[in-house]
């Protein structure tokens, strides 16, 4: 992926070839083709002209340096852009790298498969673990077979007062 073109630039190509030469809208082509590739060359190269011509001779240093910032100042700018897209990409990446951490993690987007389903469809098997949830210490898990069934009785841990 190019670091000035993003999906806009695809569907806007796409839209000029579908609309022809006869149904070409002027303006519309003006205003969201043309002007930003004009500003974004037209940045390109107005901004190191003006730091190497402009800015840079003004902090006093001889014409050889001032030779060399004029002559490097287009590399200058290209490199920085470089590293700027880089760091952008690299912060896309670890922000998206985070948040699958994070899905995975908390199942975020993911069905839960046994919330609302009766007690009483329960097996015999869990009938015991009923019995401990109604003890004083029901907000405790004491089994393992407790924490396979998660939410199905969420209700019992939550305070009398509150039910």
């Amino acid at each position: 992926m190019a670091p000035l073109v993003d999906e806009n630039w695809r569907r806007k190509f796409e839209r000029l070839r579908e609309d022809g030469f006869s149904r070409l809208r002027g303006l519309w082509v003006l205003r969201e083709i043309m002007i930003p590739i004009i500003s974004k060359l037209l940045t390109a190269l107005c901004i190191p002209y003006v730091f190497a011509k402009g800015i840079f001779p003004v902090f006093g240093y001889p014409l050889i340096v001032n030779s060399a910032v004029y002559r490097f100042a287009w590399l200058g700018c290209c490199l920085f852009s470089l590293l700027y897209f880089g760091a952008k990409r690299f912060h896309v990446w670890f922000t998206n790298l985070h948040n699958s951490i994070r899905d995975d993690r908390y199942l975020i987007g993911r069905r839960l498969h046994n919330y609302g389903e009766e007690i009483a469809n329960e097996p015999e098997a869990w009938s015991h673990v009923q019995g401990d949830l109604n003890s004083a210490d029901n907000n405790l898990i004491h089994h393992e077979q407790e924490a396979e069934i998660g939410l199905r009785f969420r209700r019992a841990n939550q305070h009398p007062n509150r039910q």
